[in-house]
């Protein structure tokens, strides 16, 4: 079997487990903000009837996440189910969606998770860093290097844009530097090409699986990000 119909034949078989990344991350400078900080995000019931993401914890009531997370067949949801490291689930409420960048934020009961260590300043260029997510089939962390260490894109916002094996379910996650801070979420892909379409049709990123030496991602800065999110929760008045 050719390994393009290998793996297809793997995300198929095995599109109906999805895991939180902490196990994966054991030793490395993502693991704090795995095991503490971060959520799966669950809409449905994934994969083919439902959605998948991650988001990271700004403070003790809300979570960040990308806007795109919070949609379901093109439709915008306001709710959604979320996964700590340890299995926990909490419900949670959408707060407000940004309208110049790919940002959400949600609402949990207090003290689901613990806020993030958010980094103070941008990576620097040729930097490793670390991202967290939750997949259907797939590692839940990928490594990576800085590849433009300030980036701009329309619609998506201020960050960096790194070349890693994140995967679909990786959107909204936390990505980190040597320190362990968190420099930014995973937001989207730089040249999507046909991922979002074989992911669609397997319920699994078949093409961030085949591409060993990683693709290039954009993440969103995380200091815009709170930023933003903070407007947001003002304007909400929550």
């Amino acid at each position: 079997m050719r390994p393009s119909l290998l793996a297809l034949a793997l995300a198929l078989a095995t599109a109906a487990c999805a895991s939180v990344p902490g196990p994966s991350t054991v030793g490395t400078p993502a693991e704090p903000v795995a095991r503490q900080s971060y959520a799966a995000v669950v809409i449905g019931a994934p994969p083919l009837l439902g959605g998948l993401g991650s988001a990271v914890a700004i403070d003790e009531r809300h979570v960040v996440t990308n806007s795109h997370v919070m949609r379901l067949a093109g439709m915008a949801v306001e709710s959604a189910t979320l996964v700590r490291d340890d299995g926990s689930r909490a419900s949670a409420t959408l707060v407000g969606r940004s309208d110049a960048m790919d940002l959400a934020v949600l609402r949990m009961p207090e003290g689901f998770l613990a806020p993030a260590r958010a980094a103070r300043a941008g990576p620097l260029p040729a930097q490793p860093v670390w991202a967290a997510g939750t997949t259907t089939v797939g590692p839940g962390l990928a490594k990576g290097w800085v590849m433009e260490h300030d980036a701009e894109i329309d619609g998506l916002g201020q960050g960096f844009i790194a070349r890693m094996g994140a995967l679909m379910g990786y959107s909204g996650g936390p990505v980190v530097g040597p320190d362990g801070a968190v420099l930014g979420l995973t937001t989207a892909l730089v040249a999507p090409g046909a991922a979002p379409l074989l992911g669609m049709l397997t319920g699994a990123d078949v093409d961030g699986l085949l591409r060993a030496e990683g693709r290039e991602v954009f993440v969103l800065g995380i200091g815009p990000a709170i930023d933003e999110a903070r407007r947001l929760i003002a304007s909400a008045g929550r």
